[in-house]
């Protein structure tokens, strides 16, 4: 089946021509965190990193969570870590959203140093201008390193992007 001018009448279309559909949410809520993210979250608001640590098998998770992954057990212990890690990977968005960060950025999975676990989160650094560049960089085993915002309010935000080394 072909698709004609015709077909997307009453439709708005944007430069491309592809069918725009307005959908608008108002979403007003509050997330109660829970006394681990509370935790952690208190201490990204002090530019601390926190990851818990299960004593039964003794992997260690940024973010903190509640239950072990590989053995089921409840995680009670703490452990406060440097906030510096390897990349694992990582992707260039260009098609941002609305409400989103501006576009290009950078979203990359992180080893923190000291833990058994990825953590998702912005990559700074790079300069994403140059997309060839960009993508050379941006590869498993590059160093990053928590840059902190400069004003914290207990959010995953409070770290700005995991830098460049």
């Amino acid at each position: 089946m072909t698709t004609t001018d015709s077909d997307t009448t009453g439709f708005a279309a944007d430069a491309t021509g592809r069918i725009v559909q307005h959908v608008h949410w108002e979403i007003d809520y509050q997330v109660k965190l829970g006394r681990t993210w509370s935790r952690f979250m208190k201490g990204l608001q002090n530019q601390e990193l926190w990851g818990s640590v299960c004593q039964h098998c003794s992997r260690t998770y940024v973010p903190a969570q509640d239950y072990c992954e590989a053995c089921y057990e409840h995680i009670e212990e703490w452990r406060q870590l440097e906030p510096v890690g390897t990349l694992r990977a990582a992707t260039i968005v260009y098609q941002g959203f609305d409400g989103g960060p501006e576009v290009p950025y950078a979203v990359g999975a992180i080893e923190v140093d000291g833990t058994d676990s990825l953590f998702m989160h912005f990559i700074g650094g790079v300069d994403l201008g140059n997309p060839e560049a960009a993508r050379a960089r941006l590869v498993d085993g590059l160093r990053v390193r928590a840059r902190w915002a400069a004003e914290r309010s207990g959010a995953i935000t409070d770290i700005a992007a995991f830098d460049a080394e």
